[in-house]
């Protein structure tokens, strides 16, 4: 699963990025030109899965819409999802001829329910109002290929507004095709600004069950990334997917005694580092789950709610 990072650039500074404080400065922007990208791209070989196209902002790449057309015409069975703040699509111009680009999956992240706390997560004022007019028109011009992802990535400021959250885009977006909630990944400007921005698994536990049985049959889909089976309570399990590359998760030597661990995510290596291993509990009890041959969706199902620790 390729995740292409077509530009280094971005027109927001979120406090919690996962790229380096400098990486807009790292690259030599003249390495992300069009025919780099191709040809890095094609060093690759063989691509039959997924391409994630993330940045910086991939959306404002001067080629943007000359490599996508390029990825969807070279790559015909793959699956192209681009990672984006949305902002861009505000312009309906811009937003229509993306769309003339068939059977993309787009991802958009919101940060809070209104302009104050959207635009301070960004650092970026009038962000909020231009990522909100951009979904707007990504509803308006996509079409039965396209898919629309709402990502809402799970930081100090924003994880016990959750459910104001959730209901703007209930309110606004009703036929967004997936809601995923993730947890933070510790690392680049994130991890500079853990002491502001960091939370646990085990302050934010307590508010998931609750969420999900008022919002999971309201939405087409809902979705938990980037937890451990350990960190959530079982009935949520059916909604949690396996999110993040082997190289950046481990397992603590008590998960091999877990009765879950094939199907578990792991540990993220800077979660480690930065708050440690002292809440991640091996699951001793049987659960009846039912599981599917989907290494990044294993369990579909639990089998009886009642259940518990």
């Amino acid at each position: 699963m390729p995740d292409i990072s077509i530009w280094n650039k971005c027109n927001n500074n979120c406090v919690m990025c996962t790229n380096s404080p400098n990486f807009q400065n790292e690259i030599d922007s003249d390495l992300l030109r069009f025919e780099k990208i191709i040809q890095n791209i094609k060093s690759f070989g063989k691509i039959e899965e997924t391409i994630n196209l993330s940045g910086g902002e991939p959306t404002i790449h001067p080629d943007f819409l000359r490599l996508l057309k390029w990825f969807r015409k070279q790559f015909p069975q793959t699956k192209v999802v681009v990672a984006t703040n949305g902002r861009m699509f505000c312009y309906p111009k811009f937003a229509r001829e993306c769309f003339f680009i068939n059977d993309v999956i787009f991802e958009i992240a919101i940060h809070g329910y209104n302009a104050r706390m959207h635009d301070n997560i960004t650092r970026v004022k009038g962000s909020f109002n231009q990522t909100i007019a951009g979904i707007h028109n990504v509803l308006k011009y996509k079409n039965d290929s396209h898919q629309l992802e709402i990502r809402i990535i799970l930081i100090r400021q924003n994880y016990k507004y959750l459910d104001k959250i959730l209901n703007l885009v209930i309110n606004k977006f009703p036929s967004v095709d997936r809601v995923v909630l993730l947890f933070q990944e510790m690392e680049g400007v994130c991890g500079e600004n853990f002491k502001t921005v960091g939370i646990t698994y085990k302050e934010i536990r307590k508010y998931l069950p609750p969420l999900f049985e008022k919002w999971e049959k309201k939405f087409k889909e809902l979705r938990l990334y980037h937890f451990p089976l350990c960190t959530i309570d079982f009935n949520l399990w059916k909604y949690h997917w396996r999110t993040l590359r082997k190289d950046e998760v481990t397992f603590l030597p008590s998960c091999n005694k877990c009765l879950y661990k094939k199907y578990c995510l792991g540990i993220h290596k800077d979660y480690l580092k930065l708050v440690g291993g002292k809440e991640f509990i091996p699951i001793r009890k049987k659960i009846p789950i039912k599981t599917e041959d989907d290494f990044y969706h294993p369990i579909v199902e639990i089998k009886d709610l009642n259940q518990s620790r």
